[in-house]
């Protein structure tokens, strides 16, 4: 059985993908068997950062012209990489023969110790349906008040579809360990007081001019700069999920694909009926209450998002002229802060 990630994000451009990338060589680092899954529908990213270009993808597997061994990338700096592309997409659709032949396809495949998600950023149905499927979730975010807001809004859905396990926290692109200390303080305090979902810190990752160069070399930062900061702040992530490791329950892939997609089963959208009798599309009574219902809802909605968006804009952070020493991990300052 793999122990199953799924990396997320309540918005784009906050790296998501570059730490689902590079966290996984860091834990091949450290001799376990990763596999890295390309669930990122907008851009193909991991394409982008290693500058490999596969041939097939999840799709072909769906309609049975491939299988997984055949458009898996082997041993890629030491981990395997299933591109997902159209066919992560398409699996809001699957019909029963086709779910069958996924989940066939992945019992046939060799065991891994880390079965890593990289998922597109925001709350679709294909997004919440590998974060419900796991039982463990990295949830990344900067400093700007704009992702933890958004952050905060992926933790209400997970919230609203009952997810109980605690979900892990990546500050990305930190630039002073104050800045991280605050942006997860006020992250915190407002899950606390709004969601019943708990959130835990799990590290930082430095901002690091050497990201950008290894973007442009198309090669991961923990390979290219292995000595760089953002690096070793990967590295401290391993470490701490690597003792944790076998505590968060295991889970058979056949299992979690067999969930992720009863998820997306359960919230398909209802297609609605095409009909020629105009009265027809005139709405009853009970609809017209209901949406008058949800209306209501709506504007109450906005309200408490106008509310949370003043707390985490709360003493906006200033810029610090000289960038304060990164520490690797929440776990040091947090004794720091105790102490």
């Amino acid at each position: 059985m793999a122990r199953i990630i799924t990396i997320t994000s309540g918005k784009g451009g906050v790296g998501k993908t570059s730490i689902s990338l590079n966290l996984s060589l860091a834990l091949a680092a450290e001799g376990f068997k990763v596999c890295l899954f390309d669930a990122d529908l907008g851009l193909a990213n991991v394409n982008i950062l290693t500058g490999l270009y596969p041939q097939g993808d999840l799709e072909s597997v769906i309609s049975g012209r491939a299988g997984l061994t055949d458009i898996l990338i082997r041993d890629y700096q030491g981990i395997d990489i299933i591109p997902g592309s159209s066919g992560v997409e398409k699996l809001a659709e699957l019909t029963r023969d086709e779910t069958g032949t996924l989940i066939s396809a992945f019992l046939d495949m060799e065991a891994y110790d880390f079965f890593i998600f990289d998922t597109s950023a925001g709350i679709s149905s294909q997004v919440l349906s590998f974060c419900m499927a796991s039982h463990e979730i990295i949830l990344v975010v900067t400093t700007e008040p704009t992702s933890l807001t958004d952050a905060y809004s992926m933790l209400k859905v997970l919230s609203k579809h009952g997810y109980e396990c605690p979900v892990k926290v990546i500050v990305n692109q930190v630039m002073a360990g104050k800045a991280a200390q605050k942006a997860y303080a006020r992250l915190k305090q407002t899950v606390t007081r709004f969601l019943p979902v708990k959130i835990e810190p799990l590290g930082i990752v430095a901002s690091d001019k050497n990201v950008r160069a290894s973007v442009i070399s198309q090669t991961p930062f923990f390979i290219l700069f292995p000595d760089t900061a953002a690096s070793k702040c990967m590295a401290a992530i391993a470490d701490k999920l690597i003792r944790h490791h076998g505590k968060a329950g295991d889970i058979p892939l056949e299992l979690f694909w067999d969930n992720c997609l009863r998820f997306l089963e359960n919230h398909r959208p209802r297609k609605i009926e095409k009909t020629g009798d105009a009265k027809a599309a005139k709405p009853d009574p009970d609809v017209r209450e209901k949406l008058s219902q949800m209306e209501e809802k709506l504007s109450l909605l906005i309200k408490e998002v106008g509310e949370i968006r003043k707390l985490l804009e709360t003493r906006a952070l200033i810029p610090c002229p000289e960038p304060e020493e990164i520490i690797l991990d929440f776990e040091s300052w947090l004794a720091a802060k105790k102490g």
